[in-house]
């Protein structure tokens, strides 16, 4: 993907999981928050580039329903969401150095609820998602096929890309 001279970098946005489940990915650092609803504060050294629509050294965590309420329109040039998949099952890992246990249900009531709790997630996306953003949603067989219609009636069905 060629990337403009003059844009400025903005965050990537991760939909929510579930307890444990909360990388986000922020120019290309993982970075891990143990608390979900404090906001992680760069490192002192670091220095992110700047931005007028939003602190972009700063990762955002929690719900991102919440979050997204808080960023004006327009001002995300990608988003990648590793939402839940509907696989109606429960997981447990151990997370990071410290082997930290992170545990989350993946368990919806059927394809109707896991899409009424996705949409308006992704609705708030498409607002911040800039005109000429890409966005990814990472997800499997469970409900790929209802998840495209959904972003179809979102997005519109010619923004789809395949690759």
């Amino acid at each position: 993907m060629a990337k403009k001279a003059d844009a400025k970098p903005s965050p990537v946005l991760r939909t929510p999981s579930p307890v444990g489940r909360e990388r986000d990915v922020v120019r290309g650092d993982v970075l891990r928050s143990r608390e979900r609803e404090k906001v992680a504060q760069p490192d002192e050294g670091r220095q992110g580039r700047p931005s007028s629509l939003l602190d972009t050294r700063v990762v955002y965590c929690g719900d991102n329903l919440e979050q997204l309420a808080k960023l004006p329109d327009a001002c995300v040039d990608l988003i990648y969401i590793d939402p839940p998949f509907k696989s109606n099952r429960n997981y447990e890992v151990f997370w990071g150095e410290t082997k930290e246990k992170r545990a989350f249900e993946d368990r919806h009531e059927n394809t109707k609820a896991y899409i009424d709790y996705m949409r308006p997630r992704c609705v708030q996306l498409a607002r911040v998602l800039k005109k000429t953003g890409s966005f990814y949603y990472h997800c499997d067989w469970h409900a790929s096929h209802y998840v495209k219609v959904m972003l179809d009636q979102i997005f519109g069905e010619n923004n789809f890309q395949l690759n």
